[in-house]
């Protein structure tokens, strides 16, 4: 049951944009070698034939906080995502996709990785929100703070505990599937593991797959 119906048909569309460590760090954090290496403490590995880059995104579990007291275990699951081809429109430009529901891990981080994609490849779309600070302790997200990102194949990324997100959006249409290894701690409580939101009629989200490189 969700948290709350939000009505948004007032909301303009959304521009979603490059995924980057500094432009989704208010949200969580990016895991991209081409990204980081450059810019995160790094060091020599395997003998000289690796190169370690050290701390690049958070993990969290803030279950000693949950109102049941049932501990949670660290879990990595597989998510087989397929494009939601019956929410997104096509124009001669750019694609939007239909964004109607924003859900949240209250007490986990969580990290989606995907597997076996082009690296430079636009593969899926991170949709995310801010918490309304006035909505304690419900700690709904805030309908206006919406933000969208492009995600290439050689980028993951992690969802920061409480943080407002979409189901994962594959947009490449040119594959059955894209799998993800998916990381969280999780109580088996179901209100404590996951919440949701829903928004009438849905946030348009625009984004242009006409060249195959960020």
């Amino acid at each position: 049951m969700p948290l709350k119906t939000f009505d948004i048909s007032s909301v303009l569309t959304i521009e979603a944009t490059p995924l980057t460590p500094e432009a989704f760090a208010p949200y969580g954090g990016v895991i991209s070698a081409d990204d980081q290496i450059k810019h995160v403490k790094s060091s020599a590995a395997n003998y000289g034939t690796a190169v370690k880059i050290h701390k690049v995104a958070p993990i969290v579990n803030n279950f000693s906080k949950c109102p049941s007291g049932s501990e949670a275990t660290a879990n990595w699951n597989i998510f087989r995502c397929s494009a939601p081809k019956h929410l997104i429109e096509t124009n001669t430009k750019s694609k939007k996709y239909t964004a109607k529901v924003l859900e949240r891990h209250p007490f986990s981080t969580q990290t989606f990785i995907p597997m076996g994609q082009d690296l430079a490849k636009k593969s899926y779309l991170v949709i995310v929100a801010k918490t309304d600070a006035s909505t304690s302790p419900q700690n709904l997200p805030d309908p206006l703070s919406v933000a969208a990102f492009v995600c290439k194949g050689n980028q993951s990324i992690t969802y920061g505990a409480g943080i407002w997100h979409a189901p994962m959006v594959v947009i490449d249409e040119e594959v059955p599937h894209i799998d993800f290894a998916v990381f969280i701690h999780e109580n088996g409580v179901a209100e404590e593991d996951c919440q949701e939101c829903y928004f009438d009629p849905g946030y348009k989200i625009n984004y242009d797959l006409s060249t195959a490189k960020l």
